[in-house]
């Protein structure tokens, strides 16, 4: 059994310094050299002059690998050998530099940890290598520089590795890949770390987990556990497919023949998509059934509630109000007034006679002549804030239900689309099966009889070999609920300042409360973690249930709380600021939430769009020039044509910001 510890904390790197040399798609400063000295950086400039760029080479610095857009994550070891490919990395600087400059481009980073300062440099394109790497002891005072050409035996690249494993407190260096690109950089690829589960767990194990160890191993367990699945799923793939082609080939002695065939191909494209239908169906189901169970909980809720109002209601009118006038608000007579019927047996239309008769100072039901002495007005103030407690309560029930409603006739839907999907995929593979099995098999009888049977060894054979894939699996599975028990712990502790942290930030962006709860997936193929959003106490399943600017900006109070919460001191996130999605209310909102985040020591290094951005004249009037520090893109570069003939615009927009600065 695994012990619940305090999680080991991680050291994220200060990025002190950035230097580029013959960088020359930056016209007017090929050899950019910035020491960055305050809490907020800001690379601000038009579209088009290499802001986003700016962002990827200090990450190909850093880590040797320029962030995938499309990031597709199954595991830190998987991911890094893919973005560190060294034709990723060519391919997208050499677009970016001309061909003499190509060959001598380089970026060097200087990162800031308590102890040390690691200053890297590498080639943009040739290589991810490390050319040279300089060490400095803060303590000692000593600094160390090494380079390729006075240590052609070392290998550069792995010594700095394990230098920053070491001073971040990881345990690998694709462990501190993911950090860097998936957690400390929101860039112009716009990834959704809300909304990726796959990654979104390994962040959680980093966040909460006992030690990195755990971490990595976790990480490790999942993918051995996914791919003894997914090998499991294909041997029994094919022994069903041989059962298939065994039952054609036994129609075929019998004679019995179908007319139409295919190719191999279209058959493939043909099943492949009706896979992804039956698939899609099924997540469909389970959206559904989410939906259908926060409808549930919701009117258990309001059910509850209006319970206790009227209770409540009824207190009061029987200890307060004691003269016979109290009758004009008696629970009954009330409900007959408001719902135009009798109360009692149900008639309509009978709220104005009662209304009359009250006003004839007689009892609706018996005639008897009562007191109109006026009542109570204190109580009779509570009795009309307690009757629309109720009514409010109720109208919130009447629309919960119409939502169980909806989403009950939808899940109906979607059940009924999820085994029409499974039907047509079984018919489909049932029928083209046989026209395989045949056209390999030939017409001859004694030549089918032998392939009849060599079938049935390869069947029995891929069998054997499915449960083998899923003995494992299963073993894997019971190892890494382990870990996910641990992680469940420590997160139930860590949540309790991680969630009030996310809150305050996404809630200063956004205005609405906001909350978000763990979800432990535990299929039979199934494991990891998922965070259920709820804005304004609705549930959101889905990015599309969210406006793009929301989820843009709720993905980055993820981010900056999760790196706040893991390290040791102050974060450090890099952010392509996705400002343009947003009305100027909101940018300064986003301002606001950014000044937030730095405000308790951590560092932001942005890029935003020149223009009249909120974001940035609110984060300016924050943070003013002790803590922010803006570089203009237009000294590096020249503007566009277009972009010139307004150039004053730009200037106006540079003077606003100075003087928000002041």
């Amino acid at each position: 059994m695994l012990d619940i510890a305090t999680p080991k904390k991680i050291s994220f790197p200060r990025i002190v310094r950035v230097k580029l040399e013959n960088f020359d798609l930056y016209t007017n400063q090929p050899n950019p050299d910035v020491v960055i000295d305050r809490n907020v950086f800001c690379l601000i400039g038009a579209n088009g002059l290499g802001k986003s760029t700016f962002l990827n080479a200090i990450n190909f610095a850093i880590t040797g690998a320029v962030p995938d857009p499309s990031r597709k994550f199954q595991s830190a070891a998987d991911y890094y050998r893919n973005a560190a490919r060294q034709d990723r990395s060519d391919d997208y600087f050499s677009g970016r530099l001309s061909e003499s400059s190509q060959r001598i481009a380089a970026a060097t980073v200087d990162l800031a940890w308590p102890s040390k300062i690691v200053s890297v440099t590498r080639d943009l394109v040739g290589g991810a290598g490390v050319t040279k790497l300089k060490v400095r002891d803060i303590k000692a005072g000593i600094e160390t520089i090494m380079t390729l050409a006075d240590n052609p035996d070392d290998d550069l690249r792995s010594v700095f590795e394990k230098e920053v494993v070491a001073l971040a407190a990881l345990e690998d260096f694709a462990q501190f890949v993911f950090l860097m690109h998936f957690i400390a950089t929101f860039d112009e690829g716009r990834h959704l770390l809300m909304w990726d589960d796959s990654a979104l767990t390994n962040a959680l194990y980093l966040a909460f987990g006992a030690d990195p160890i755990a971490a990595k191993t976790a990480d490790k367990l999942q993918r051995d556990m996914d791919r003894e699945s997914s090998r499991g799923r294909n041997v029994r793939f094919s022994a069903r497919h041989i059962t298939d082609r065994i039952k054609m080939l036994v129609d075929i002695v019998g004679g019995i023949e179908a007319d139409d065939h295919v190719t191999q191909a279209e058959l493939q494209t043909h099943h492949e998509r009706l896979i992804e239908d039956s698939n899609n169906a099924e997540e469909r189901v389970r959206r559904k059934e989410s939906e259908l169970r926060d409808a549930d909980s919701k009117w258990a809720d309001l059910s509850a509630a209006l319970t206790e109002a009227q209770l409540e209601y009824r207190k009061v009118f029987s200890s307060r109000l004691q003269k016979s006038s109290a009758i004009d608000h008696h629970p009954i007579i009330r409900a007959s007034l408001s719902e135009d019927r009798c109360a009692i047996c149900g008639t309509e239309h009978r709220g104005t006679i009662i209304q009359a008769a009250l006003d004839a100072s007689q009892c609706p039901l018996c005639d008897t002549s009562i007191d109109r002495t006026a009542p109570d007005n204190g109580a009779v103030e509570e009795l009309r804030r307690l009757d629309g407690r109720i009514t409010s309560t109720r109208t919130d029930l009447a629309e919960v239900l119409a939502t169980r409603e909806r989403v009950g006739a939808e899940l109906v839907a979607a059940r009924a689309s999820r085994e029409a999907s499974a039907s047509v995929l079984a018919a489909f593979e049932d029928a083209e099966a046989q026209s395989l099995a045949r056209a390999s098999a030939g017409s001859d009888y004694s030549a089918v009889q032998e392939e009849i049977r060599k079938l049935e060894a390869e069947r029995s054979q891929f069998l054997t070999q499915s449960e083998e894939h899923y003995r494992k699996r299963d073993e894997i599975r019971t190892k890494l609920r382990e870990y996910e028990r641990q992680l469940k712990a420590q997160y139930e502790i860590g949540s309790q300042a991680f969630v009030p942290r996310f809150r305050e930030l996404a809630e200063a962006f956004i205005g609405l409360p906001i909350d978000v709860e763990l979800e432990h997936r535990q299929g039979a193929n199934d494991s990891g973690f998922g965070l259920r959003l709820r804005m304004d106490d609705q549930l959101r399943t889905l990015p599309d249930k969210v406006s793009e600017s929301q989820r843009f900006f709720i993905d980055i109070a993820l981010r900056m709380a999760l790196a706040e919460f893991m390290s040791t001191g102050p974060a450090t996130l890099l952010i392509d600021t996705p400002e343009g999605s947003l009305d100027i209310a909101y940018e300064a909102q986003a301002g606001t939430m950014f000044s937030k985040f730095v405000a308790e020591g951590n560092a932001v290094l942005m890029t935003a769009n020149l223009r009249s951005s909120e974001l940035i004249m609110r984060l300016a009037s924050l943070q003013k020039k002790q803590g922010m520090q803006i570089v203009r893109m237009t000294d590096w570069t020249d503007l566009s044509k277009v972009q010139q003939r307004e150039e004053q615009l730009f200037l106006d927009a540079y003077h606003k910001i100075d003087a928000a600065m002041s």
